[in-house]
């Protein structure tokens, strides 16, 4: 919980908003590029702009999460209140039975490695 106050605060800091829409970036085209007369080091930056962008919209998307977990939380803890609170009459309905809980990974980790044996 605290790791995701932490995480909540920092994408706030960072300008990003509840509101704010990730924007996936597009991928350079080696062959579209070339074609298009561009200069090696033209093509380079175009691959830098690229990572740069990757990077930018997975910590968008990272922010994004935290705020939702942050939130999800909240409501979670206020039903359990709702249901001490308003307890189901007897003879009513009652809830039906709590969906599995599953525990979610957050490394926050990409590796990017132009050189990784993988890629060739």
């Amino acid at each position: 919980m605290r790791r995701s106050v932490l995480i909540l605060a920092i994408c706030m800091a960072s300008g990003a908003s509840g509101e704010e829409s990730c924007v996936e970036p597009f991928r350079p085209e080696l062959e579209y590029l070339s074609d298009g007369g561009l200069s090696p080091e033209e093509i380079r930056e175009a691959y830098r702009d690229y990572f740069s962008g990757v990077e930018d919209y997975l910590n968008c998307l990272n922010c994004s999460s935290a705020r939702v977990r942050q939130e999800a939380t909240a409501a979670a803890q206020e039903f359990s209140r709702v249901l001490d609170q308003y307890p189901a009459s007897p003879g009513a309905a009652v809830e039906p039975e709590p969906v599995p809980r599953f525990d979610m990974s957050e490394t926050g980790r990409l590796f990017l490695d132009h050189r990784a044996g993988w890629l060739r």
